[in-house]
C-alpha cells in the first residue's frame, strides 16, 4: 500500500470511474475499484482495515450511494466516506444530514479538490485508529 494510503472508489460509470483511480495513483494513492454497491459492500467486509477512505458515487443502479451508506453505518465498516454527485453539495449535505460523511465532490472535479477532500478523509480515518 501507498503511503498516502488506500481508497476504495465506487463509481458505476466506467470512464468516470477511470479518470478517478488514474487522478488518485498520480496523487499516491493506492486504489480499489467497484463498479456498483454490491461490490463496494463486498470489498468493505473483506478489506476495510486497509481502507483509508472511500469515494461513494451518489446515484447509482441497484444499490444507491445512500443504500452502501446505510449499511456502512449498520455494520460498523467504519471507513471515511466521501460523496461524489454532479448535485450541488448543499442539496448533498441536506440529504445526507445525520450520516457521518468526510467529504462532498462535486462532479467534474479537480485533481486539486480531490486531493484535498481525500487527504482530509484519510487523516479522519487515521486519527480514528
Amino acid at each position: 500500500m501507498s503511503q498516502a494510503g488506500l481508497v476504495l472508489v465506487v463509481e458505476d460509470e466506467d470512464p468516470v470511474r477511470r479518470y478517478t483511480v488514474s487522478l488518485l495513483e498520480e496523487l499516491g494513492f493506492t486504489v480499489l475499484q467497484a463498479s456498483d454497491g454490491v461490490e463496494a459492500i463486498e470489498i468493505l467486509r473483506a478489506r476495510r482495515a486497509e481502507i483509508s477512505a472511500m469515494l461513494l458515487d451518489h446515484s447509482m443502479p441497484g444499490l444507491s450511494g445512500e443504500e452502501v451508506l446505510a449499511v456502512v453505518e449498520r455494520e460498523g465498516l467504519a471507513v471515511p466516506v466521501v460523496l461524489t454527485s454532479g448535485h450541488d453539495r448543499t442539496s448533498l449535505e441536506r440529504r445526507f444530514a445525520g450520516h457521518d460523511v468526510a467529504g462532498y465532490l462535486q462532479k467534474p472535479f479537480r485533481i486539486e479538490k480531490l486531493d484535498e477532500i481525500v487527504r482530509q478523509a484519510v487523516a479522519k480515518r487515521a486519527q480514528a485508529s
